[in-house]
């Protein structure tokens, strides 16, 4: 078997793009694979694809470490950035796509196998409209009552960093407990902060905030200090995590090494492959913290994550997107859904997974009107 053609697509998936590549064989067999593409760069992931995908083309694809050696150690100067990286996850989930299609196995069984039947997810992109408590409360309620989610991520923090003054601290904590009182104390609440805090700061917030019995923590400082990172979880009561800008084991591996964190949250489509992904697993397990993929991407994103995760020992959670555009199931096809707080492993062979081609051409990605995930003022954007 060889492969015959590499293809990409962008989608337009109201406030971002999404980034998609079709990989074709001469045998018939196709695998589609995704790769982050917030913040406007799927142009630059086009032009990325189009100048690497002759590593693959001419290729056996179920040589998929000969082809990700080649995707991530070849191009010299640009070595491992990324992009290259970002690239090369969706490359290899759409040969293990192939794999499991050629092999009539799901991908969780050709990754080793799976010790978890069902996995859990936590709601992201719940929240839209005001910041308000009474919108908070609102959307809070529907994502666990209606769409029985478990456990919830927010960015509450407005345009605020480095620290926050005790009126900004007083008003988060009013968004908090109205999720509190909406969904109760059975429901994990987690803080994204986007690296934008001090240490002082990042302490500060964590202790304002534990009263409503935090789940984790997530990015409290930027990770270029890792010393900084691991100062803050050593000195606050909730769980830290961090990870999903970080795109190879070597710096993951100094994150850990360094106590930084107690969840690390690799993306799923920024790390090169999913082997790599396992052996980050298995770093952070031999330091007893937890794995939790980072995830707010696409159903192909999902269902190789939902794969992998099926075989991870420490696994903590898997984040989902609770919102979607209406062509989304257009675009991905699958059978995921969530139930009681978990999404049951896929047994189709390859992901799982139907990419439709013609529907991704009718919702072409455009360039939006900021390359930027925050707004003007610095506050994370809602729709």
């Amino acid at each position: 078997m060889e492969v015959t053609d590499v293809r990409s697509y962008v989608v337009d998936a109201d406030w971002r793009n999404w980034f998609f590549v079709v990989v074709e064989t001469d045998e018939g067999i196709s695998g589609v694979g995704e790769a982050l593409s917030g913040e406007g760069l799927t142009a630059a992931l086009e032009a990325t694809m189009d100048a690497h995908k002759h590593y693959v083309i001419g290729e056996d694809p179920l040589n998929r470490k000969k082809i990700n050696r080649r995707m991530m150690r070849y191009p010299f100067a640009w070595r491992g950035g990324k992009l290259i990286s970002a690239i090369g996850s969706a490359i290899d989930i759409a040969l293990w796509d192939i794999a499991g299609k050629y092999y009539d196995e799901p991908v969780w069984k050709l990754l080793g196998g799976k010790v978890h039947d069902e996995i859990p997810v936590y709601a992201n992109g719940w929240h839209i409209g005001e910041r308000t408590p009474e919108n908070y409360a609102h959307h809070a309620e529907k994502a666990v009552k209606d769409q029985e989610y478990p456990a919830l991520k927010c960015d509450p923090f407005a345009h605020y960093e480095y620290s926050l003054s005790n009126a900004q601290i007083e008003e988060v904590a009013e968004l908090l407990e109205a999720v509190r009182d909406a969904v109760g104390w059975d429901v994990g609440i987690g803080l994204d902060c986007h690296g934008r805090f001090s240490v002082r700061g990042a302490i500060q917030v964590a202790e304002a905030l534990s009263e409503y019995d935090i789940m984790f923590l997530e990015e409290p400082v930027e990770l270029e200090d890792r010393e900084a990172m691991a100062e803050v979880n050593r000195r606050v009561s909730m769980p830290v995590a961090t990870g999903e800008r970080i795109y190879n084991n070597a710096t993951m591996n100094d994150v850990i090494n360094e106590g930084a964190c107690d969840i690390i949250q690799p993306d799923l489509t920024n790390y090169g492959s999913l082997a790599e992904l396992q052996h980050a697993a298995e770093m952070a397990k031999s330091r007893y913290m937890t794995f939790a993929p980072h995830n707010p991407n696409a159903g192909v994103s999902t269902a190789a994550g939902l794969h992998l995760c099926a075989g991870i020992e420490n696994l903590e959670v898997l984040e989902h997107m609770s919102r979607d555009v209406a062509w989304g199931n257009e675009v991905v096809r699958h059978d995921f859904e969530v139930r009681d707080g978990v999404i049951e492993v896929p047994d189709e062979p390859g992901l799982g997974v139907e990419f439709d081609e013609e529907a991704a051409k009718q919702y072409p990605g455009e360039p939006k009107d900021s390359h930027s995930l925050f707004d003007e003022e610095g506050a994370l954007k809602r729709p």
